[in-house]
């Protein structure tokens, strides 16, 4: 690749409606809506990504349900023992676009390695299915392999929508221990499968 990888676009994937995978939470977490006045919570997940720089109940206010293509009751969390949330994922609907979006993904740093982000994802994912809307897209970054892992096991599928996407997601898969991927053009028509970079 000869652009920068700072200039590069965003990984897009998109989901066809299809079945998710049956998922049990592990013991001592529970799957629930986010309240309006946590806030605080919501920003310890995501902190430190997607322009998240701080903890503040106002911040959440402006970015999430202040956000037009945010839906009222459409951001979910995974709570501890003690009810707090520790993991988000939000099932947002861009109106612009007329499209379901999987949006601001994030498990609370000390709680990460659990899957709590699998089971968050595909909650909000199910909204969509819920509300009508089966096909989803995401957006995201090379370095979040956690995060991507958990994307194709849901059945996420890379979008081509540039010259680049290919090798990056060869070198993805190298990493994440898979030989190839499904993937799609911007029109959501099937592939050649990306395969992994071989070394």
């Amino acid at each position: 690749m000869t652009e920068n990888s700072s200039q590069l676009p965003a990984l897009r994937m998109w989901r066809p409606d299809t079945d998710l995978p049956k998922l049990t939470l592990p013991q001592g977490f529970t799957l629930r809506l986010i309240r309006e006045d946590e806030g605080q919570a919501w920003c310890r997940c995501v902190l430190n990504d997607m322009g998240i720089d701080e903890v503040s109940q106002k911040l959440f206010e402006e970015k999430m349900l202040k956000d037009p293509n945010v839906p009222k009751n459409s951001i979910y969390c995974i709570a501890d023992l003690n009810d707090d949330p520790v993991a988000t994922a939000t099932a947002q609907f861009k109106i612009d676009q007329d499209s379901a979006y999987l949006h601001m993904v994030g498990v609370r740093e000390d709680m990460r390695g659990r899957g709590l982000g699998l089971h968050v994802n595909a909650a909000a994912i199910d909204h969509h299915r819920r509300n009508g809307h089966g096909q989803c897209f995401l957006t995201t970054h090379d370095w979040r392999l956690p995060a991507l892992k958990q994307y194709v096991r849901l059945g996420f599928l890379p979008v081509l929508n540039h010259e680049s996407i290919r090798p990056r997601w060869g070198e993805i898969l190298s990493k994440l221990g898979f030989e190839s991927i499904v993937c799609v053009d911007d029109n959501r028509n099937y592939q050649e499968k990306i395969l992994a970079q071989r070394s």
